[in-house]
């Protein structure tokens, strides 16, 4: 997971599939990110990289749309591909935050 931060706004560019073998890494540099900067108003998951979500992905997901919403930020998807929209879709997360391709 690779963060980038352009003002208030913090990005986490996920590098790899969302799928349980590799979440570990994942969920700390988001947990370290969260920690370090404390200043935003948006987040951001880029998911230009991921082709697959596993149920574990799906919850690494909602999780920091919780985090972003206990801080009272704004939580956004971006670059899903068509397959995780329609997966988005069919959990209805879409009606929580804003997924774009």
């Amino acid at each position: 997971m690779k963060t980038v931060v352009d003002g208030k706004i913090l990005e986490f560019q996920a590098l790899d599939n969302l799928v349980a073998s590799n979440l570990e890494v994942q969920t700390q540099a988001i947990k370290e990110s969260f920690d370090k900067y404390t200043d935003l108003d948006t987040v951001i998951l880029n998911l230009s990289n991921v082709n697959e979500i596993d149920s574990m992905g799906v919850n690494l997901v909602v999780g920091l749309y919780k985090q972003t919403q206990a801080k009272k930020m704004t939580f956004k998807v971006s670059n899903a591909s068509r397959s995780i929209i329609n997966l988005f879709n069919l959990f209805k997360l879409t009606s929580y935050f804003e997924v774009t391709s």
